[in-house]
C-alpha cells in the first residue's frame, strides 16, 4: 500500500465504532493517530477520548476540511499522500513505510548521504512547485492578509510587492517533518497540509527552509542549526519546476517573518513549562534564534 493510489473504501455503518476500538490510538497535541498493517488513522482531538472526538462536530469539520484539501492537492501532485476515506472525524490514509524525512536528514552522513539528502530535498521543492500551479481558487480558500495578520510589519516596498505578486496556494504544513518515504513506490510523499490559503509562493519556500534549519530544535535535539543543504540549489530546483523566479525581496522578508513566527510560538511554549525546564529553555531559545537571525542576515536574496 502506498501514498499514490487512493481506491475508495467502504465506510463502516454510521455510528459504528467497533473498528476504532480495535486500534491503539496515540494522543498528539491536536490529533489521535493509530496504524494497522496497511492503514494510518488520524482523528482530530478535543478531549482525552478518541471515540468521543470521533463523533465531535468540530472534529468532524476539521477532518472534512483536511480530506477535501488533501484530495485537491493530490490533483496537483502525485506525491501527496491521498486519503482513502473519511469516517466522521477520522481520516484514513495508506500507511507509508518510512522513513520520515526529518530523521533521515539528521542521520545521513558521507558522500552517499549528501546525495540522498539533496535528492530528497529537490523532490520536496518540485512537489511545492507543483502545488503552486493552481492559479485559480477552486475550493474558495481565504486570501492570506499579510499586511495585518503576520508576525512582522512589512515596509512599503514589501507591501507593494505583496500587492503586485500573483497568488498561489499556501500550504501551512509544507515542512520537512511532513514528508515520508514509501518503499513500495520508491519515492517521497507529502502529508498533513494543515491550513490552506491563497498566499505568496515565497512564504511557503521560506517556511520550508526555516523548518530545515530547525531540524535539531527541541527536546533531545542539538544546540546548533542544521545546515546540511545548499539553499541556492534548493531555490533553483523550485524555480526550474515552477517555471518562474522567486522574488528575492519577498523571500528575504518571509524568512525573517517565519523566524519571528517560530519565536512567538516558542516563547508561548516556554511560558507553559515547569520551573526547571523553563530556566534551561530560556538560554537555549535565545541562542537558537540568535543563530537563525544571523543565518537570515547572511542570506539576503
Amino acid at each position: 500500500m502506498n501514498g499514490q493510489n487512493a481506491a475508495c473504501e467502504q465506510v463502516p455503518p454510521a455510528g459504528s465504532a467497533g473498528w476504532l476500538a480495535e486500534l491503539a490510538f496515540t494522543p498528539r497535541k491536536e490529533s489521535w493517530v493509530a496504524s494497522s498493517a496497511d492503514r494510518f488513522y488520524k482523528i482530530f482531538r478535543r478531549s482525552d477520548d478518541p471515540l468521543r472526538d470521533w463523533l465531535d462536530p468540530a472534529c468532524m469539520e476539521k477532518a472534512g476540511r483536511e480530506y477535501v484539501d488533501t484530495l485537491l492537492l493530490r490533483g496537483l501532485s502525485e506525491h501527496v499522500c491521498t486519503p482513502l476515506r473519511l469516517d466522521h472525524a477520522c481520516v484514513v490514509y495508506p500507511r507509508l513505510s518510512g522513513p520520515d524525512l526529518r530523521p533521515m536528514l539528521q542521520q545521513q552522513h558521507g558522500a552517499g548521504g549528501a546525495r540522498h539528502r539533496a535528492h530528497a530535498l529537490r523532490k520536496a521543492m518540485v512537489v511545492l512547485a507543483q502545488l503552486h500551479r493552481a492559479r485559480t481558487n477552486p475550493a474558495g480558500y481565504p486570501v492570506k492578509d499579510y499586511l495585518h495578520d503576520g508576525y512582522l510589519v512589512p515596509d512599503a516596498e514589501v507591501a507593494r510587492r505583496i500587492g503586485e505578486r500573483e497568488r498561489t496556494l499556501f500550504i501551512g504544513g509544507f515542512e520537512v517533518r511532513n514528508f515520508r518515504y514509501d518503499e513500495e513506490r520508491g519515492d517521497w510523499f507529502f502529508f498533513d497540509p494543515q491550513h490552506v490559503y491563497l498566499g505568496m509562493p515565497e512564504d511557503d519556500v521560506a517556511r520550508f527552509v526555516i523548518s530545515l534549519l530547525m531540524i535539531n530544535w527541541g527536546q533531545g535535539g542539538g544546540v546548533t542549526l542544521w545546515q546540511g543543504f545548499d539553499v541556492e540549489n534548493l531555490l533553483a530546483a523550485y524555480e526550474d519546476a515552477a517555471g518562474f523566479l522567486l522574488d528575492g525581496t519577498l523571500l528575504t522578508y518571509f524568512l525573517r517573518e517565519t523566524i519571528a513566527m517560530r519565536r512567538h510560538f516558542a516563547e508561548k511554549a516556554l511560558c507553559n513549562m515547569a520551573g526547571a525546564r523553563r530556566v534551561i529553555g530560556r538560554p537555549y531559545l535565545a541562542s537558537y534564534f540568535m543563530q537563525l537571525n544571523h543565518w537570515a542576515a547572511n542570506h539576503e536574496f
